[in-house]
């Protein structure tokens, strides 16, 4: 065998067909999509722990509680909103 075959074979064998680079892209944009969606809940959290602890501030209620409720609810408003908008999307 000489060196171009010996090096075609080599390539052939080493390079993934395009199936496992889309299997594999499709991988990474996923996991991107999910890690961007969980910056945006958590950034909400943050927002609403800091208006439930305005609100439980201005009620005369203690600040702690009212920010945890707030992160709760902007916890929870986050995921609809980010399950929400993933409803129909596929990668």
């Amino acid at each position: 065998m000489d060196k171009s075959k010996a090096d075609a074979i080599a390539h052939a064998i080493l390079a993934p067909d395009s199936e496992s680079q889309e299997t594999l892209r499709r991988k990474r944009a996923k996991a991107d999509l999910a890690v961007a969606g969980r910056r945006k809940v958590a950034l909400l959290m943050l927002v609403g722990f800091a208006v439930g602890a305005a609100v439980a501030h201005f009620a005369g209620e203690r600040f702690t509680a009212g920010g945890w409720w707030g992160a709760i609810a902007g916890g929870a408003g986050g995921w609809l909103w980010i399950g929400w908008r993933n409803r129909g999307r596929s990668v």
